[in-house]
Parts: structure tokens; sequence; C-alpha cells
């Protein structure tokens, strides 16, 4: 495992988890109760959409390709 890429994402990001082909990342942000998506590309990551939560991200699951 390697560092490919490092972004900003919303105050205290709470879970994580990758879409089951690893291009994208989705940051759940407590502060904000937001959701961000993340594209993978390569070493980079851009932040592609957010989008409110009815509550706090308190837990996420993902699940392994």
């Amino acid at each position: 495992m390697r560092k490919v890429a490092q972004t900003d994402v919303g105050g205290l990001a709470e879970g994580i988890a990758f879409s089951p082909n690893g291009q994208y990342l989705y940051v759940g942000n407590f502060v904000e109760g937001t959701m961000d998506i993340l594209r993978r590309d390569g070493d980079t990551l851009t932040k592609v959409g957010s989008f409110a939560l009815p509550g706090q991200p308190v837990a996420m699951r993902g699940s392994t390709p």
C-alpha cells in the first residue's frame, strides 16, 4: 500500500469507503453533515460532488472489489 494523493474534505471526516471498482471515494463529514464524493484518476483525487445527509455520518460500510 502507498499514498497516492491527498485532498481537503469537510470537518471531522468520520467514515470513508471506496466504490467497488476503486475509482470513487466517499467521505462522511461530521461537522457539515455531508458526504463528499471524490474520483480517483491515477494519482489524483478530484471532488466531484457532495450531498447533505439527514444526520451525521456516524457509520459507513464498504466492500472489497
